[in-house]
Order: structure tokens, then C-alpha cells, then sequence
């Protein structure tokens, strides 16, 4: 790369500038999609709890499906 002629080009900074904002933006999005899922997969924790319970027999069927809906409102 010669500086002192009109010939210097900024397209390999550039190119790589924007290279590098896609792969911020990607996994951003990438996080962002994880993040979802696996907050699903928290949301019936409580349930494996309650199944869990029901199977000890600490509660029964009837109390399970009362607290289901209760947590899950």
C-alpha cells in the first residue's frame, strides 16, 4: 500500500469493518435466540417439581393441577 499516491483504496478496512458488524450482529442474535429457549425450558421446572412431589406423594392429583395453574399464570 503506497500513501503518497491517489491509488490508496480504504476497501480492505472497510470490508473488514463490515465483516466484523455482521459477526457482532450475528451472534447477538444467536444470544438472543439461546436466551428464549432455554427460558422456556425454565418455565416448566416448576412442573417437574410438582411431578416429582405428586410421585412422593407429599400432594395429590387434584393440588398438582390447582398449583400447574397457578404457577403458570
Amino acid at each position: 500500500m503506497d500513501l503518497e499516491t491517489s491509488n490508496f483504496s480504504f476497501f480492505p478496512f472497510g470490508a473488514l469493518f463490515c465483516l466484523t458488524l455482521f459477526c457482532l450482529v450475528a451472534v447477538r442474535i444467536y444470544t438472543i435466540r439461546h436466551r428464549e429457549r432455554t427460558s422456556a425450558h425454565n418455565d416448566s421446572g416448576f412442573t417437574s417439581i410438582l411431578k416429582s412431589r405428586v410421585a412422593k406423594g407429599e400432594i395429590d392429583e387434584r393440588e398438582y393441577h390447582r398449583l400447574k395453574e397457578f404457577l403458570s399464570k
